[in-house]
């Protein structure tokens, strides 16, 4: 259940690509405002016509703040589902619970969730974090796009994902004044074009992207529109600042072709995980979104034992958490309690951690 991979990214294999003009444009007919002709594809893609300087800044003017967390402290979550989080030995000790969705099969169990479990997380003053990861969803193939041809996975782009988002914000709603809802959408997105990590190695590249940033834009007002406590985020994958090309656009020359996406949205999230040290991509990379907004680590997990007890010890003790904070990081969510679970041990230091530095919402 809610089973995800690993990314090993080795910057020399990566494909870098190459720098083309950004646009924004929002899904007018699925988000009520935008005017215009639509054009529609034989994949059942719909183009949109681009946004107007007004709705732009609508969409900067609609932000939800995050819960207030006072300096210094961190709200913790803890996947990878609301079953599991629920029963973990850490309940009490966090703010949030975490949970995955991984594509259109998953919307059964959730169904069924919204009718128990997720009123039972809200009313026992926990928020929920919902990971929509989409990396291994349908086929990857070159279809039509407002934008043109683009390449990549297709249902992170389609109409039908818009319709899925619109039950997922229903079957997370809460109440306005209630417990958080944190969205991290598209987590590691980088990975969706058929050429991944930088702007475009190919015009079909570059129209992915500028595609996925409308999908983007329009499940964001689905959910503020359908979830009262719902705060959204583009989900970044952690490895972006680990290299720069700036004359095509890669490794962290990527990330000013989505600002103003990022400018847009309620918080910012990224993912930490792989074998090695995670420690200096969430310091990089908490700096980097940080000049966008709140920033959460959307889910943390690490492959070796000793990385983990690593990581642990340079992220979350000392004046490291202060340091993180002030840089913008406000939440850090464990993906699963694999590394947590290992031992007694490693169990008391991240409870320890958790006590120490993080903080909950009044019930």
């Amino acid at each position: 259940m809610r089973s995800r991979r690993f990314r090993h990214l080795a910057v020399p294999l990566i494909a870098l690509l190459a720098v083309t003009a950004v646009a924004v444009v929002l899904v007018g007919h699925l988000t009520g405002g935008l005017g215009g002709d639509k054009r529609t594809s034989e994949h059942g893609m719909t183009g949109l016509p681009a946004a107007t300087d007004a709705q732009r800044k609508a969409l900067s003017d609609s932000i939800r703040p995050v819960p207030a967390t006072p300096a210094g402290k961190l709200r913790f979550g803890l996947g990878p589902g609301l079953d599991s989080a629920q029963s973990s030995p850490l309940a009490g000790d966090l703010d949030f619970y975490s949970t995955w969705f991984n594509g259109p099969n998953d919307l059964g169990f959730l169904r069924k969730w919204k009718l128990d479990l997720i009123p039972q997380v809200y009313r026992s003053g926990h928020g929920v974090h919902l990971i929509v990861w989409l990396d291994g969803t349908g086929s990857t193939g070159t279809f039509s796009t407002a934008h043109g041809q683009a390449c990549g996975r297709e249902y992170p782009l389609s109409s039908a994902f818009l319709s899925d988002a619109r039950e997922l914000a229903s079957i997370f709603a809460g109440t306005a004044n209630g417990p958080a809802l944190y969205v991290t959408l598209f987590t590691e997105f980088q990975t969706y074009p058929c050429q991944t990590n930088a702007w475009a190695a190919s015009a079909e590249t570059t129209n992915y992207y500028l595609t996925l940033k409308d999908q983007y834009l329009a499940a964001m007002q689905i959910f503020h529109a359908g979830a009262p406590n719902a705060r959204v985020s583009l989900g970044w994958g952690g490895w972006q600042e680990r290299w720069d090309d700036p004359l095509i656009g890669g490794g962290k020359s990527l990330l000013p072709y989505f600002a103003d996406v990022m400018r847009a949205s309620d918080f910012q999230s990224f993912q930490a995980m792989g074998g090695d040290p995670s420690a200096p991509d969430v310091q990089s990379m908490t700096a980097a979104l940080g000049r966008f907004g709140p920033v959460m680590l959307a889910h943390y997990k690490s492959e070796s034992q000793s990385a983990w007890q690593s990581d642990m010890q340079v992220l979350l003790t000392g004046d490291e958490v202060r340091q993180l904070s002030a840089a913008g990081l406000f939440a850090f969510s464990f993906m699963d309690q694999d590394n947590i679970g290992s031992s007694p041990a490693a169990l008391a230091l991240a409870r320890g951690a958790l006590q120490s530095h993080g903080i909950r919402s009044p019930l």
